[in-house]
């Protein structure tokens, strides 16, 4: 979602320098000029590119800190001796429950083979679905074994990134 905005602002702040630049080129006469003005525009891009920069790392705070969060939730409910028995295992349950489901239905699509599904259409169903549970699968897995040292150097990063502008 991030990229598409940031995709779209981009080009149509491009958008809107070729045309600046058109305009300029209209109305400036000399080389100078011309020269003064479109050495302003790259300082102003420059400067754009860097605030961009500075609001997509920012977003990635506000995320990984959302994601420590919720972890640190999930800990603490993990380490309470108040919290019932499916508190403490709905998250484990569920994946379980997710990743079951998903091999499920691979083997039933492998044995009965796509002429199991006799109505119209329900192919096409069976394979979105089939296709935001392999999605999902993947969250999960990422959340439980892969995710969580990505995590860390990516924090690494985002602190060496934000410590580096701190200097400047």
């Amino acid at each position: 979602m991030a990229n598409f905005f940031t995709n779209s602002i981009s080009a149509g702040a491009s958008n809107l320098v070729e045309a600046v630049g058109d305009a300029i080129d209209k109305n400036v006469t000399t080389d100078e000029e011309r020269k003064e003005i479109e050495d302003e525009f790259a300082k102003a891009s420059i400067k754009y590119n860097v605030e961009t920069a500075k609001l997509g790392l920012e977003e990635k705070k506000v995320i990984m800190a959302d994601m420590a969060s919720a972890r640190e939730n999930q800990s603490k409910i993990q380490e309470s001796e108040h919290s019932s028995w499916l508190a403490k295992n709905v998250h484990s349950i569920l994946a379980v429950g997710i990743i079951g489901l998903t091999f499920a239905m691979y083997f039933w699509i492998i044995q009965k083979g796509w002429g199991g599904f006799d109505e119209a259409g329900m192919k096409d169903i069976v394979i979105y679905i089939l296709g935001a549970l392999t999605t999902v699968s993947t969250q999960v897995a990422a959340y439980f074994f892969g995710s969580s040292q990505g995590s860390k150097d990516k924090q690494k990063a985002l602190e060496s990134a934000s410590l580096s502008n701190v200097r400047r």
